[in-house]
């Protein structure tokens, strides 16, 4: 996500339910978000994030995430491939569309049933060396 602290200011500056695009940033959620994507934020609270999510958060470290919403109660976040964040600071909303050349693209309620299974699947990748060898290919390439 791009940090920018412009970007941040507007998004705090929404009312819950207000929607704003912002340009995403690195890999970590490789192959559903990738670098330069624009992600429709709806601002909201944390109590308002379900399982399968994607929220927007701050982390420890003041960078704004959108990372896969894991568990609710406490609030974990992971990356596509189920590695786990530090708390967040705070929750600025969830992503719920996704805009990569000139497509866009709502994510319906649905859709979370199949991004909670994401890193589940990807801790499964993590065990087979030669297949998650060629995902990091893939990723890589995918610039």
């Amino acid at each position: 996500m791009s940090g920018d602290a412009r970007v941040e200011a507007l998004l705090r500056a929404l009312h819950p339910g207000q929607r704003m695009w912002v340009r995403a940033g690195g890999k970590s959620l490789w192959p559903l978000v990738l670098d330069a994507d624009q992600l429709l934020v709806e601002r909201g609270a944390e109590h308002e994030l379900k399982r399968g999510d994607i929220g927007l958060i701050v982390d420890q470290r003041g960078q704004l995430v959108a990372h896969l919403v894991d568990q609710v109660h406490p609030l974990v976040t992971v990356s596509s491939v189920g590695v786990p964040d530090a708390p967040a600071k705070e929750v600025l909303g969830k992503i719920v569309g996704l805009r990569r050349k000139g497509v866009t693209l709502r994510f319906p309620r649905g859709s979370r049933l199949l991004m909670r299974q994401l890193p589940r699947a990807a801790k499964l990748l993590k065990r087979v060396v030669l297949l998650r060898a060629f995902v990091h290919l893939l990723r890589d390439r995918s610039k």
